[in-house]
């Protein structure tokens, strides 16, 4: 077996959620956290709420996909041998969106909080923006307009409205 390239750790709860996965789940969560540690395997990263963590996904059978793992890949302590380590935020099921509101939870991310490294100037940019986006009509009528592929502010001229050749 090769040597580790990074540490681990885990939240004492998500030591919990391993324990409480079905069988076949959980010794696959397992595998795969140890190809995590070894460098062998990689982790989508996510976004929103949880954006610098990563998921692996874990399914067997019938139940493909149907668990996750959420993981980070931080700076370990200086007492390692290891620079980085692989910390275990979250284990469960993605029923409902569970793994990643237990995440959320423990990380303090929940609601309207954010992260500690965000930018406010920016989340405020962001939240501005989607105030101002075009929402499209719901249920259009006969009555509304025909549909268009041109900006919004465009003037179609002479030579936009040539066919192609």
């Amino acid at each position: 077996m090769t040597r580790a390239r990074f540490a681990f750790a885990a939240h004492p709860d998500a030591i919990a959620d391993l324990r409480q996965l079905p069988d076949g789940i959980r010794d696959q969560a397992l595998l795969h956290l140890q190809d995590l540690v070894h460098g062998e395997r990689v982790a989508t990263r996510l976004e929103g709420r949880l954006e610098g963590y990563h998921k692996v996904y874990l399914g067997v059978g019938d139940q493909f996909a149907s668990h996750r793992l959420v993981v980070q890949f931080r700076d370990a302590p200086p007492t390692s041998q290891h620079s980085r380590e692989v910390y275990l935020v979250a284990a469960g099921s993605r029923l409902d969106y569970a793994v990643y509101r237990s995440a959320q939870n423990r990380l303090g991310r929940t609601g309207t909080s954010l992260p500690a490294d965000s930018d406010p100037a920016q989340e405020a940019r962001v939240l501005a923006a989607r105030a101002r986006s075009v929402r499209p009509a719901q249920n259009r009528g006969a009555s509304t307009s025909a549909y268009t592929t041109a900006s919004p502010g465009f003037a179609p001229t002479a030579t936009a409205t040539r066919k192609a050749r």
